[in-house]
């Protein structure tokens, strides 16, 4: 049974941040567009519309593409077919694994799960057979009291990165146990400038402690993300 489409007329501005990101491009056009036939509830124009960039028949950057394949994941959903929207969630988060889709769950509650679980997988490397002990998402509701930094070692600026005067923002993502302490190989680099920061951040968040999150009084596995920021302060 198809999905009712009236919720699309949230779209305009629940994807708005997305669409920002993606330029003049003819790729960038297309997305565009399918945007705009969403709202006015014509799925299968709007898939049209995708499907140049999905198929690389025009020239597309890794963000149009997964832009593209968000899309693709919401007509999937509201064909009520949702093991393709979770593999079109699951393929752009692994072009752009710090791609934004918080919006997803304003169009629909179920569409954000679908989304927070690929998510997940993306950030903290869990497959689909790992489905059983997949950790809660850091913004889940079933969560009572969240994640907190409590203490970790100083970071060491990279010599020659600071030299140079660069500087920057690592996002990493790991899943915390109830201890409180990042689970060995469940450390990723979501995002970063440079690799020196990358392993940097990486020791930071393997000697970091934490708060354990709760759902009711139990702690729980959380897969977070986590920035650490590089700044040279007093640079002339």
């Amino acid at each position: 049974m198809r999905r009712g489409p009236a919720v699309f007329v949230l779209l305009g501005l629940a994807v708005a941040p997305l669409t920002a990101l993606l330029g003049q491009s003819r790729a960038s056009k297309l997305v565009d567009s399918a945007f705009a036939r969403l709202g006015s509830r014509s799925l299968d124009s709007a898939e049209a519309l995708l499907r140049p960039v999905l198929d690389s028949t025009v020239k597309t950057t890794s963000r149009e593409r997964a832009a593209a394949l968000v899309l693709h994941g919401v007509i999937d959903f509201y064909r009520a077919q949702d093991s393709a929207a979770a593999r079109d969630f699951r393929a752009a988060l692994t072009l752009t694994p710090g791609l934004r889709g918080e919006w997803l769950a304003r169009l629909d509650a179920a569409l954000g799960t679908i989304w927070r679980r690929e998510r997940t997988r993306a950030w903290c490397g869990l497959s689909d057979q790992d489905s059983v002990a997949l950790a809660v998402s850091v913004d889940s509701t079933l969560l009572t009291r969240q994640l907190k930094v409590l203490k970790g070692p100083r970071p060491v600026y990279p010599e020659r990165l600071r030299q140079a005067g660069l500087s920057g923002r690592v996002l990493v993502s790991a899943v915390i146990d109830t201890t409180g302490h990042s689970e060995p190989g469940s450390i990723n680099i979501i995002d970063s400038p440079h690799e020196d920061f990358s392993r940097e951040a990486r020791r930071y968040v393997a000697g970091a402690e934490f708060q354990p999150a709760l759902i009711g009084d139990r702690p729980t596995r959380v897969c977070t993300q986590i920035p650490v920021d590089f700044k040279i302060t007093g640079w002339p």
